[in-house]
């Protein structure tokens, strides 16, 4: 709490903003996932503008931080052969997550277009983020159609959270124009830490592998922001 008093005391201007949006979510697991979800994100952030007065990095280089409640998620299927013979397995993930980045951004005024008054700006960003999962379900199937009795079989849904890790950390990088008080945004969001970690699928070649899942998603969102401080 103090390093974030300490930091708006010498802010030289700060904005406060809102953005929504939605695009492409994933797992990247290149032996099941088929297919995405429609991803989600709603975020409430600050832009946090330090360069000193007479630097040009006042209007040029700024930190943002806040928080954002996303969707993330995705379908798997898998057939595989093995002492099952053909067995098929498949998997539906719809995640809601808390998500706090860091990110370093810059902006940039583009060149003036005639008969417009103010002014567009390029910004782009890039940073951690750590997410957390908030609720969500989980969906996971496995046949096989010559032994339908057989004890490997399931079908069964749970919590989210109860069947892939909760916690996440994040990279962020997105690029974005901004007029006014309005922004359009393009960003995408990958997680580092595995979701699950199984070894019950096997390639059509017969040889057993590990399988791992991680977060990805790209993002089109709107947003408009407010200034809450400058120091002139």
């Amino acid at each position: 709490m103090f390093v974030f008093t300490a930091m708006f005391a010498s802010a030289q201007w700060t904005y406060f903003g809102f953005r929504a949006g939605m695009g492409f979510a994933n797992i990247s697991d290149d032996i099941l996932m088929r297919r995405g979800i429609v991803g989600y994100n709603f975020t409430a952030y600050i832009n946090y503008g330090f360069g000193q007065s007479e630097s040009y990095l006042r209007n040029t280089f700024y930190l943002q931080t806040g928080v954002s409640l996303m969707r993330r998620g995705g379908y798997c299927s898998q057939t595989y052969t093995g002492y099952t013979m053909g067995a098929i397995r498949e998997g539906f993930y719809d995640m809601w997550y808390a998500q706090v980045p860091v990110l370093a951004a810059f902006q940039f005024e583009l060149p003036k277009i005639p008969y417009i008054d103010d002014p567009f700006y390029l910004h782009a960003y890039v940073g951690p983020a750590v997410s957390v999962g908030l609720w969500g379900d989980a969906r996971e199937r496995k046949v096989a159609p010559t032994y339908a009795q057989s004890s490997e079989n399931y079908d069964h849904e749970a919590k989210a959270f109860d069947v892939v890790n909760r916690l996440d950390v994040n990279a962020i990088m997105g690029i974005g124009l901004h007029w006014r008080n309005f922004t359009f945004d393009v960003y995408y969001d990958h997680g580092f830490m595995v979701l699950y970690d199984e070894i019950d699928i096997s390639d059509l070649d017969g040889k057993r592998k590990a399988f791992s899942g991680n977060n990805q998603a790209f993002i089109f969102s709107l947003g408009y922001k407010l200034p809450v401080y400058r120091n002139n």
